[in-house]
């Protein structure tokens, strides 16, 4: 999996490529951190354009970077999932409450 990390006025934007699954979501967490770290945060979005796979672990990393930031006072959206990602996020339910 490869994060693509831009900031612009206190909005980080993490874009993902490739897989979520056991084997990546360490790298999730750790932008994820790194990126609350970061002064004056006010929303952060994880971009699913190009997630081509997110298994159950990926999901609940979702789940956790989304409590993660709330516990910080910062907004979370899951953005722009598709395909099979999608479905997956759907069937589990998870999908409308990381993209509100």
């Amino acid at each position: 999996m490869k994060i693509t990390s831009q900031y612009d006025d206190g909005v980080a934007r993490l874009s993902l490529s490739g897989e979520l699954d056991m084997s990546t979501t360490q790298q999730l967490h750790d932008q994820v951190t790194t990126a609350l770290a970061g002064a004056r945060l006010r929303s952060l979005v994880i971009d699913a354009v190009d997630l081509d796979f997110c298994d159950s672990s990926g999901i609940q990393a979702l789940v956790h970077s989304r409590s993660a930031a709330t516990r910080q006072g910062v907004a979370f959206q899951l953005a722009n999932a598709r395909g099979v990602t999608r479905r997956v996020l759907q069937v589990t339910g998870v999908l409308d409450e990381l993209s509100r």
